[in-house]
């Protein structure tokens, strides 16, 4: 995903960006800054940007009101839609927001600021614009073949939640004082307790406590990430400071972020909404796509979106005011025997349970299709290469660990799946699906 940041100021910085910023350009963002009282345009590139911000650290607050008007008004004048790129406020804490002041923002973030606080906020913010603009043009895609699709926007209201706790016990007062009074945590004492509870109930999020003897606690994460159940399942560790080294295998394991005690009470909350508001998101985005699914043209194998469903999808994307970023990958798909031979030709009922296991495995904003040719192609919006390929490379390890059988055999098959990848973008002069996808096969640039 690109990280590209315009900050709106009430003072104009120049060529610089405001102190705060910093933290930004250290987790790898691209900042620029422009002030909302200028007459000049900003330039092609701050106009890319995929995040705004507005800087109201010190700005009065008699002026704060104004100040929202006008960045409000320059950000429609600029072409940047509500829904597709996200605006977050940076204000003091003293200062007072009504409802109408809080309408052009999708967050207000104040002080005491930190690299992780804010970085993993904005990147959760671009990743919900990210679904709400998928599901945008997977409407308008429906629509050509006659299908109405309603846009449902991220869900706001997270009163509710419920979460499993696994853990020696030291950290979970501190994350129950962290948490409101009506998120309701569970506490398991081992990783059999925890598989059991949630196989029982439909937790929102799994908090670890890592601390001594870890070994089992991460294999459990590693584990629970093999299974296509919990393949994007939220999984946060909490790591005590002589655990370092083992949180960070957590996180090489499967685990979405690591959070070390002790920890800011703010930053703890905030993060656990994040992951909960996205995965609630690509649950109801799965469920709408899916049934809408049943609607379309399909390849009438793996009942998998077919091609003419792709292609019209990519004529919507290049229809799109803006240039839309995407990663396409070709999926080779090979069967091998027990004895570790090629196995046969598989059996178009294996062919199919393959080719929906791995979608189930995809994020509910991509896509996989089964070409005409029969080849498979996956495609990533607004993923860069490197997201794309360390979602595959999951993809890959879950699949080949998993049991195939062909009817009527005796034995069952090992599935490899092996990729190559071409990333482009819709408004680029060379831009031509019918081109990409064959070349994808073909001749491939990138492959793993």
């Amino acid at each position: 995903m690109a990280k590209q940041t315009l900050i709106f100021t009430h003072h104009d910085c120049g060529l610089d960006v405001p102190q705060w910023a910093e933290m930004l350009i250290e987790a790898n963002f691209a900042c620029w800054a422009h002030c909302v009282h200028s007459e000049e345009k900003p330039d092609d590139v701050s106009l890319a940007a995929d995040i705004l911000m507005l800087d109201l650290l010190d700005v009065p607050q008699e002026e704060v009101a104004d100040v929202i008007m006008r960045a409000s008004d320059l950000r429609h004048s600029l072409g940047f839609a509500d829904a597709r790129v996200p605006m977050v406020a940076i204000a003091h804490p003293a200062v007072m927001f009504d409802e109408d002041m809080l309408k052009p923002f999708s967050d207000v973030i104040k002080p005491p600021l930190t690299l992780d606080l804010i970085a993993n906020r904005l990147i959760s913010l671009m990743r919900l614009a990210t679904m709400r603009r998928e599901a945008e043009r997977r409407s308008q895609t429906f629509k050509r073949f006659g299908v109405g699709l309603p846009v449902v926007p991220p869900p706001r209201l997270m009163e509710k939640q419920e979460l499993l706790y696994l853990g020696a016990g030291t950290a979970l007062l501190p994350i129950e004082t962290a948490l409101r009074s009506e998120i309701e945590i569970v506490a398991a004492l081992s990783p059999s307790m925890a598989l059991h509870y949630l196989e029982t109930h439909p937790f929102d999020a799994l908090i670890v406590e890592v601390r001594d003897y870890n070994e089992h606690l991460i294999q459990f994460i590693a584990d629970l990430r093999r299974n296509s159940n919990y393949f994007s399942f939220p999984i946060i560790v909490v790591c005590h400071k002589r655990a370092t080294e083992d949180g960070l295998a957590a996180l090489a394991s499967g685990a979405n972020d690591i959070v070390s005690f002790p920890f800011s009470e703010r930053f703890f909350e905030n993060r656990i909404e994040i992951l909960v508001r996205e995965e609630r998101y690509r649950r109801q985005l799965r469920k709408i796509f899916t049934e809408a699914r049943l609607l379309m043209p399909t390849d009438e194998v793996t009942r998998l979106y077919s091609e003419e469903f792709l292609k019209t999808h990519l004529d919507v994307l290049n229809e799109q005011d803006g240039a839309v970023s995407m990663t396409f990958a070709g999926l080779d798909v090979s069967f091998d025997a027990p004895d570790g031979t090629q196995a046969e030709v598989p059996e178009p009922s294996l062919l199919a349970r393959v080719g929906r296991f791995v979608s189930s495995l995809m994020r509910a904003e991509d896509m996989l299709t089964r070409l005409d040719n029969g080849r498979f192609v996956a495609f990533f919006p607004d993923t860069d290469l490197f997201e794309a390929r360390i979602a595959l490379q999951r993809i890959r390890s879950i699949v080949h660990l998993s049991p195939f059988v062909q009817k009527n055999a005796s034995y069952g098959v090992t599935v490899t799946l092996d990729f190559s990848l071409h990333h482009c973008d819709t408004h680029q002069p060379d831009f031509d699906p019918d081109r990409i996808l064959k070349d994808l096969f073909e001749n491939p640039v990138i492959r793993f």
